[in-house]
């Protein structure tokens, strides 16, 4: 893990004894009240929440495993052998999880509620998918590395899943591009580049047999190297995370026109949405700032912030990057933290993670 620069901590404390703001307006702070979930990874790539069966799955590149747990954060199962396991997509019905297997070159399809896999598509030798999101009944993943990357989908409605390959073409993206849809918002699939400055964000049509393009903009609001995407429940807006600008933008679908900016600080890393529309915006910061930012949808100021640090035992919170997930009803939201003093993370639970606290 990085560590912190001390320069930043002394404008952070020269800003404190100044009276200054270096991020988003006061808010009443509130820290989870457990220690958390010490888990037997030190990476995580991806988390999803399943409201069926009230359990959180938590995807391990490094260990080819998906670790789960309850609502409480306590750990009930490991589904093992999953080689290079990044993005987890769950379905509409919240009974199947798809998770792209970077190192088995293949899509694993896990049952929620046996919690075991149910079947493995495979997807080419050397293709290596790592990030996904479904439309409809179609699976799309983003794969490939360098510039051969491109997007390629697993069409669910048949009794024998196809995988398509080359959507479009190699080269948009400099790897394996991050994916966001909405079911409110059927046939429209975003991408994001991971790797590039300035960053480049595309949209496309996918209601057909072939992709469309309808939108790609190059340095969208200054930002470059997205680390999250994240679509609003009605599907008319996405909000993007990465190291710079020091906020978390927001952008018009399918224009990609700047909207609405949450204040945050240093370093955005995490963006999730709850089927509410309340925004968790979070971010890499410096003790002594929050970890994640709660807003109501189009709010100029946070209803509530978090600190992870009392929860971990720790003078900062260290929030993953994509290491946040709301339960769909907003009322939990889950954290991935870590730190550099530790081989392992932990799952933080935040409850009542819609209500705003008593100062």
């Amino acid at each position: 893990m990085r560590r912190r620069i001390p320069r930043a901590r002394l404008l952070l404390t020269l800003a404190g004894l100044l009276g200054l703001s270096l991020g988003a307006a006061p808010a009443t702070q509130a820290a989870p009240t457990d220690e958390g979930t010490a888990l037997p990874i030190a990476y995580h790539c991806d988390l999803a929440v399943d409201p069926l069966h009230q359990r959180v799955f938590i995807s391990d590149y490094t260990t080819g495993s998906v670790l789960v747990a309850d609502y409480q954060g306590r750990l009930t199962h490991t589904i093992k052998n999953l080689p290079g396991v990044c993005d987890l997509e769950l379905s509409a019905d919240s009974r199947t999880l798809y998770a792209p297997l970077a190192l088995g070159d293949a899509i694993s399809v896990i049952d929620t509620g046996t919690v075991r896999q149910r079947a493995r598509h495979t997807t080419g030798t050397g293709t290596a998918p790592f990030h996904a999101a479904l439309s409809g009944r179609t699976l799309y993943f983003g794969y490939g590395e360098q510039w051969a990357a491109s997007i390629g989908s697993l069409t669910l409605d048949t009794s024998t899943p196809k995988v398509r390959l080359g959507l479009i073409p190699e080269g948009d993206f400099s790897g394996a591009p991050l994916l966001a849809t909405s079911t409110a918002a059927p046939g429209t699939l975003v991408a994001g580049d991971q790797n590039t400055s300035p960053g480049t964000l595309a949209v496309y049509d996918v209601s057909g047999r072939n992709p469309v393009l309808l939108t790609r903009v190059r340095d969208p609001g200054g930002a470059s190297n997205f680390s999250d995407l994240a679509v609003t429940p009605d599907g008319k807006t996405l909000l993007t995370t990465s190291g710079a600008p020091y906020h978390h933008p927001t952008f018009g679908l399918p224009d990609l026109a700047e909207g609405h900016t949450y204040a945050s600080t240093s370093y955005p890393n995490a963006v999730a949405v709850s089927s509410r529309g309340d925004v968790a915006a979070g971010v890499d910061s410096i003790e002594p700032d929050p970890d994640v930012y709660l807003y109501r949808v189009g709010a100029d100021s946070p209803y509530r912030t978090v600190s992870l640090a009392p929860a971990t035992g720790h003078d900062a919170g260290y929030l993953r990057p994509r290491g946040l997930a709301w339960a769909p009803d907003g009322t939990r939201l889950f954290a991935i933290s870590g730190h550099s003093d530790e081989d392992h993370l932990r799952l933080v639970v935040v409850p009542s993670a819609h209500r705003p606290t008593a100062d």
